[in-house]
C-alpha cells in the first residue's frame, strides 16, 4: 500500500509595508483624480498629471514590495546546538541585508521601523491642516522647516535659504508670472 504525503498549499507571503504604501498611494491618487473631474481641462491638467505620476510610482512601490525576497522561516526546532546542513541564522540575515539593505521587502511592521514614515506623514498632515489657517506661503515655509529639521538639517543658513528661497520662488511664479492668487489663510485675510 502506497501512502501519499499531503501537499501543502503554497504559503502566502505577508504584505510588506512597501506593498501597503504603494496600494494606498494608488487608491489616494484615484480618489483625488475623481475629484478633478469637475474642473476645467486647463485647471485639471497639472493635478491630473501629478496624480497619474503618483499612481504609477505607487504601483511600482507595491510591485517592488511583492517581489521582494521572502524572509526565511525560523527554525522549527528548539535551541538545538548540533551542527546542521542549514545555514546559520546570522549568515542568512547578513545575506538578506546585503540583497536588501533598506529592508524594504522584509515585511517588518515593528514600530521602530515605521516611526520615520509616520512622522513624515504627520508633518504632511499638519501642513495640510495649516494651509487654511496660515495660508499657502506661511504653511509651506513651516512645512519646509519641519522637514529639514526632521531630516537632520541643523544649519540656519540652509533653513533660511531653502524656506525663504522656495516660498519666494513660488510667490513670484504664481502671483506675478501666472497671476494666480495663492490662498492667504484666515490669519492673513
Amino acid at each position: 500500500m502506497q501512502t501519499s504525503t499531503p501537499t501543502r498549499p503554497p504559503r502566502r507571503r505577508p504584505l510588506t509595508p512597501d506593498t501597503v504604501l504603494g496600494l494606498v498611494l494608488v487608491v489616494l491618487s484615484a480618489v483625488f483624480l475623481a475629484a478633478t473631474l469637475g474642473l476645467s481641462a486647463e485647471a485639471a491638467a497639472w493635478p491630473r498629471g501629478v496624480l497619474l505620476a503618483l499612481a504609477a510610482l505607487g504601483a511600482a512601490i507595491a510591485v517592488r514590495g511583492r517581489r521582494a525576497p521572502a524572509q526565511p522561516a525560523p527554525p522549527a526546532g528548539g535551541t538545538d546546538t548540533a551542527p546542521s546542513s542549514e545555514p546559520d541564522a546570522d549568515a542568512v540575515a547578513a545575506a538578506a541585508e546585503a540583497r536588501d539593505p533598506e529592508g524594504a521587502g522584509d515585511g517588518d511592521w515593528r514600530p521602530a521601523v515605521l516611526r520615520r514614515p509616520a512622522i513624515a506623514l504627520g508633518i504632511i498632515v499638519a501642513y495640510v491642516a495649516l494651509l487654511e489657517v496660515a495660508g499657502f506661503l506661511a504653511a509651506t515655509g513651516l512645512y519646509l522647516l519641519a522637514h529639514l529639521w526632521f531630516n537632520g538639517v541643523r544649519d540656519w543658513r540652509v533653513f533660511a535659504g531653502v524656506a525663504v528661497g522656495v516660498v519666494a520662488f513660488i510667490h513670484f511664479l504664481f502671483a506675478y508670472e501666472l497671476s494666480v492668487p495663492l490662498p492667504a489663510g484666515m490669519l492673513f485675510e
